[in-house]
């Protein structure tokens, strides 16, 4: 199954935050390797971004997650021992927050 970007969120997802398609200023796919899964992450004009995670075949899996704007490391270094308390792996933090998964390793060995 081909998945599009412009149909993965759709406006009901956006409008759950206050946002419509117009303020959406980018929206990327990150595939993981292993299970042929995809993250789709899309940037909003005012920093948020929004992530949902998307099965091979296309079945939406949990609800869109909303991260803040991040506007230093110290902000990201936050975000991503959060997220990795809240049982999400480290291959999805990187692919979340588009940094490099040694990144997220080099964040939570510093503890």
């Amino acid at each position: 199954m081909s998945l599009n970007l412009m149909t993965v969120f759709k406006t009901s997802d956006l409008q759950k935050f206050g946002q419509t398609a117009s303020n959406v200023v980018s929206l990327a796919f990150k595939t993981n390797k292993k299970n042929g899964s995809k993250i789709a992450r899309a940037v909003l004009d005012n920093g948020t971004t929004l992530i949902k995670t998307v099965t091979a075949t296309g079945v939406e899996i949990g609800q869109v997650l909303k991260i803040p704007e991040i506007n230093s490391i110290a902000q990201r270094n936050a975000v991503i021992k959060d997220l990795t308390k809240n049982k999400i792996t480290q291959e999805q933090i990187a692919a979340m927050l588009d940094v490099s998964q040694a990144t997220v390793s080099n964040v939570l060995r510093k503890k």
